[in-house]
């Protein structure tokens, strides 16, 4: 999805990844990335096994390598939209915080035929919107959390991300303190992102549940 982002070149894109080496298949993914797009510049951001579930020490520590204007945190299984990149450029010349106007979520049908390469999201997105599945709109009380946030990079020399040895509230805390210093995040209205499923699955970030 990164990689087929419109409208902007893949000079201007820097892709950083915080991960804990050997827990999933993340390198492989990294490798394969680099070599079907060479001019992307992909970085690794490593970390202990202690620290898999420390979103925002991670986030905090990963960030001290973004070298661009803007910052868009996202998890693993959030999929953007093709013109998101430009979206945000054209319609967040005067905004500190950018975030998506909700997120599909994909079933596990979907979301297989996805992860398999039979479904391009970049050439199908208007039929993915359309498929089974919850769209979430303003879940958390509108509060943006952390599927995708979009942040000026000079803002977070002021606003880090809450450090706990856990994910959740990590996020939103953080939505909390960029309205308290930087104002109301402007939602892009009419671009929603893709949540794949993965129920069951141990992704990156995730725990098995049932």
């Amino acid at each position: 999805a990164i990689a087929h982002q419109q409208g902007v070149p893949h000079a201007d894109i820097e892709i950083i990844v915080a991960y804990v080496p050997d827990v999933d298949t993340t390198e492989d993914v990294l490798e394969a990335l680099a070599l079907a797009h060479p001019a992307l510049a992909i970085h690794r951001s490593t970390f202990h096994e202690r620290k898999a579930r420390a979103k925002g020490f991670l986030i905090n520590e990963t960030l001290r390598k973004a070298s661009g204007e803007w910052v868009v945190l996202l998890d693993a299984d959030t999929v953007l939209p093709p013109k998101f990149f430009q979206e945000v450029l054209a319609r967040g010349a005067n905004a500190d915080f950018v975030v998506p106007d909700g997120r599909k979520l994909l079933n596990r049908e979907v979301t297989a035929r996805v992860l398999l390469g039979e479904i391009r999201p970049w050439e199908r997105w208007d039929e993915l919107l359309a498929t089974e599945g919850e769209f979430r709109y303003r879940e958390m009380e509108g509060v943006p959390i952390g599927f995708c946030q979009v942040v000026r990079r000079r803002c977070l020399d002021t606003v880090q991300y809450y450090e706990a040895d856990h994910f959740e509230g990590a996020d939103w805390q953080f939505s909390i303190d960029m309205r308290k210093h930087f104002g109301q995040e402007l939602r892009l209205s009419g671009i929603p992102v893709l949540h794949l499923d993965h129920g069951g699955s141990k992704w990156y970030g995730t725990s098995r549940h049932f």
